[in-house]
This record gives structure tokens, sequence and C-alpha cells, in this order.
């Protein structure tokens, strides 16, 4: 008998979403495409890899010299003074804080290459998500999802369930 119930709750629910699907109106993209075809996001991206390398020859340039100072001071430590090699570890210490300055300063996590990043792709993110939005309000669509992430990227708020979801779980407390 409660197999019964399990399989025609079972039954009503996949009837219901297939009903529901059938009323919905759904339309995916590939967003890898659009920043790829897109001449803005490919403009941005040129524009921001540019900079990226730009400061990874700095980086580069910076780690030589580093690495220039520790061979040299390897090369000259049994037969220097004990004042210069004092004074070679601690011009070897502030290089080496000067690398990871410049490195956290650039590529850490809200450095200056993730800042060019929201500085020229945002603006084009911005239009491509307003286009998205007008698209799926004009023709009707329900949901726009993107398959290249499998994420939602336009959703009617019809749609959203959030607050009915946290009522039904405030009720059952």
């Amino acid at each position: 008998m409660r197999n019964w119930k399990k399989i025609l709750v079972l039954l009503t629910i996949i009837l219901s979403v297939a009903f529901a699907a059938d009323a919905m109106k759904i339309g995916f993209i590939y967003s890898e495409q659009i920043m790829q075809e897109y001449q803005e996001a490919v403009d941005a991206m040129k524009k921001l890899e540019a900079e990226a390398v730009e400061l990874q020859n700095v980086y580069k340039e910076m780690q030589a010299d580093y690495q220039k100072l520790i061979e040299d001071y390897e090369k000259r430590k049994l037969v220097s003074s004990d004042a210069w090699k004092n004074n070679k570890q601690k011009e070897i210490v502030a290089k080496e804080q000067q690398l990871q300055n410049y490195q956290l300063e650039h590529f850490g996590q809200d450095g200056s290459i993730y800042q060019k990043e929201e500085e020229y792709l945002g603006p084009v993110l911005d239009k491509i998500n307003e286009t998205l939005k007008t698209i799926g309000e004009e023709d009707g669509y329900a949901f726009v999802f993107d398959a290249s992430k499998g994420s939602i990227v336009y959703a009617d708020e019809t749609h959203n369930l959030t607050e009915k979801v946290l009522e039904e779980l405030k009720k059952s407390k």
C-alpha cells in the first residue's frame, strides 16, 4: 500500500513537471562562443591579456634579478666578509619581499589585473546580460541557461520559488 502511494506521488510530480515544462519556454546560450565572437568582448580580452603579459614580464625580470643575487651570494660567500654576507642576505630578503608584494599587488585576490578585468570586461558583461534580459522578456522565455557553464543567465521572476521555500521552512519549525 505504501509503495502505491509513493508511486502515485512520484507519477503526479513527473506529470506536473512535464506539463509545466511544456508550457514554459526555455532557452540556452554558449557564453564561451559569445565571448569569442562578440567583438567588444574580444577587444576587452585582448587589452586585458596585453596588460597581464606586461605585468608578467616585469615579474620575470624581478625573478631573474633575485636569482642573480642568490647566485652571486652563493659564489662569493666563502671568500667574503661577514659584513658583505649580512648585507647580501638583507638584499636577498628585501628582493624576495619585493617579489611577493608585486605578485600580491598585481595577481593577488584584489590585484590590479582583476581590477582591470572588471574595468574592461564589466561593461561588456553588463551589455550581454542586458541583451539576454531583453531577449528573455520580449520572446517570453522563462529561463535562459548557459550551456557552457550549466548556470541560469536569465530567469523570469515569476518562477522564483525562494520566498515560498523560505515560508515553508519557517512553517516546519
